[in-house]
């Protein structure tokens, strides 16, 4: 190498040191120093265009180790030089533009470089004259090779590195087909000339060995690269369909959610960013009124000051609130929501806005509030009806009793008339007593309830052996299936089989012996129960009359009761969440149908 390359080089080292510091003065003498390069190249090459001979090169110091009669640099180094010095000053620009001009400059550096290292390497004999291997040294070329590449890595543009380095199929191409070929081009390029200058083969021969062998490896390795790129795009598709199916089921939620909800999203200060349509639907704002402001537009006065900051202090911590709020309207009416706020974090862990969604549940609030007086009015009617049955059975024990001494100080001494009198007020009063009876304890039914699981096959068991004597007498036949364990209010139940099987046993065709079938099947959720009999029946008309309370269908004289046993029988199978029936014909027997819940908590 001669030594106004090695001066060059310095320079130029020098002056990317300098650039790095970025102050003024350093910055300035990467200037001077790159400028110095650029003169050297530029003086060298007027000699060799223009004959200007300026001694540049016996300038600095005798040069006395070079064989070679001419002591300057090459045209071609002196080129070189000067294309690196202009670059180099180019990456001290801010533009993306100039940038970009300096890399193909680094290229063309890059290009000459390793042209002369080839030539070098593979030894290519000099004929007719031609200087170009021997123009610059081979260590001159290795330098500037690797100089000028690492400078156009460092000047690289975002673009360029995208472009080059980046996770695109286009870069990936390059990044695999680039060191094949620059592997291939050599291997097989040293290969031949060997071959070649040695008298191995011949050069036509040569080149048709070249040509075979470089069309079958393009060939292999063309199969090997697009086996790998169609993997890819069918990894690609697959992720594809999978993202497809994935965004159509989110835009389903979406319009679900849309649908259904009131949704809105505000930044994180509680500025409103985006609302559905819906949230403008039921709020009567148009959507440009309520982005940009904040959900105070909404506030109904109805919650403290407190509400709302037990609610910012929860959401701030990045906890999802949930409740019921009540808001108004453009219009000033009022509506309640069921509130969910969902605060959205970023990588840095920092809340940067708030989903917000809500469902108009202004309708079951108002249900809410009508069902709540709804149990109060009947708890208020149930304590009247139990005073109102205790009281009036003073007044009747006073009758009774007062009827008692009259027949027992006027033994004998009342006529027929009057004994029948007193007869019956003592009958009525028996019967008053019954029904305030019964009306209490169709109050009481339900009351201090627990749920408990027992087997209905014992039920009816401990029913069959209550109303033994009236079993006996009647010579009734009761039948069952296998009955199901329930979980239900068992003095009820039991009460609600007993009022079904006494009414069957009362209500027999006279001359035939009750019978009685009870069973019960599985259906959708429920125990379907049926108390079938072959009693004297009831009329179609009267089907549903008959659950009516204090309700006769027949003579007071034919049957003895109140009426008052099937009104039980429904206040116990409502009170478990189920229905009950009858299904009867005159004469034809009666069946009665009742469900009580498998699940009933």
């Amino acid at each position: 190498m001669k030594f106004s390359s090695g001066l060059c080089f310095f320079l130029l080292g020098f002056g990317i040191l300098a650039m790095q510091r970025k102050s003024a003065f350093y910055i300035l003498l990467s200037r001077v120093a790159t400028s110095a390069v650029w003169i050297i190249s530029i003086l060298t090459m007027a000699y060799y265009f223009f004959g200007f001979n300026y001694s540049i090169d016996s300038l600095y110091v005798d040069d006395i180790y070079y064989s070679i009669s001419s002591k300057r640099i090459s045209l071609i180094t002196a080129a070189c030089f000067s294309l690196l010095a202009l670059a180099i000053s180019g990456m001290q620009s801010k533009s993306q533009r100039t940038k970009r001009i300096m890399q193909y400059v680094f290229f063309a550096v890059i290009l000459i470089s390793f042209i002369d290292v080839l030539i070098h390497i593979l030894n290519i004999p000099v004929k007719g004259g031609n200087k170009f291997p021997n123009a610059m040294a081979v260590q001159t070329s290795f330098l500037l090779f690797w100089f000028s590449s690492l400078l156009s890595l460092k000047n690289a543009t975002k673009d360029f590195n995208k472009f080059y380095f980046g996770n695109y199929a286009g870069s990936k191409i390059i990044r695999i087909v680039a060191p094949y070929n620059f592997t291939m081009i050599m291997i097989m390029g040293i290969l031949l000339l060997y071959l070649i200058n040695n008298n191995i083969v011949d050069v036509n021969f040569g080149f048709i060995i070249y040509t075979v062998v470089a069309v079958f490896v393009s060939i292999v390795y063309l199969i090997v690269v697009a086996k790998q790129l169609n993997e890819t795009e069918h990894e690609r598709e697959v992720y594809e369909s999978a993202f497809r199916a994935s965004t159509k089921e989110m835009n389903q939620f979406k319009e679900a959610l849309d649908d259904s909800s009131l949704v809105d999203i505000t930044d994180a200060n509680g500025v409103i960013t985006s609302v559905n349509d819906k949230f403008c639907e039921i709020s009567k704002y148009e959507r440009s009124e309520l982005i940009g402001r904040t959900h105070r537009i909404l506030n109904s006065g109805h919650h403290s000051k407190e509400f709302f900051t037990e609610l910012w202090t929860k959401i701030k911590k990045g906890e999802v609130w949930v409740g019921g709020i009540k808001n108004k309207t453009k219009t000033g009416e009022f509506y309640w929501v069921h509130t969910a706020i969902i605060p959205f974090k970023n990588e840095s862990g920092e809340i940067y806005q708030f989903l917000t969604i809500r469902q108009d549940i202004t309708k079951l609030t108002l249900l809410s509030v009508q069902y709540e007086n709804l149990k109060l009015r009947n708890k208020e009617i149930e304590q009247f009806t139990y005073i109102a049955s205790h009281d009036l059975q003073e007044p009747l024990r006073t009758v009774r009793s007062m009827i008692d001494i009259l027949q027992d100080q006027y033994q004998g001494k009342l006529d027929k008339d009057a004994q029948l009198s007193l007869n019956f007020i003592t009958e009525a009063t028996d019967r008053m007593s019954d029904l305030i009876k019964g009306l209490l304890d169709y109050s009481r039914i339900g009351g201090g309830k627990e749920l408990r699981s027992f087997d209905s096959n014992d039920t009816i068991r401990i029913i069959k052996r209550d109303l033994a004597s009236a079993i006996k007498r009647t010579n009734t036949s009761i039948t069952m299936d296998q009955l199901p364990v329930l979980k239900a209010y068992r003095t009820e139940v039991r009460l609600l089989f007993q009022n079904l099987i006494s009414n069957a046993i009362k209500f027999h065709k006279e001359g035939v012996f009750p019978r009685i079938h009870i069973s019960a099947k599985e259906d959708d959720g429920y125990w379907r129960f049926s108390v079938q009999d072959n009693g004297i029946g009831i009329a179609e008309k009267d089907n549903r009359n008959v659950f009516a309370i204090f309700q006769r269908l027949n003579k007071r004289n034919a049957y003895e009761g109140t009426g008052i046993g099937l009104a039980h029988c429904e206040k116990i199978v409502h009170l478990h969440g189920g229905e009950i029936w009858v299904e009867s014909k005159l004469n034809e027997g009666s069946t009665f149908y009742f469900t009580i819940p498998r699940n009933l908590n």
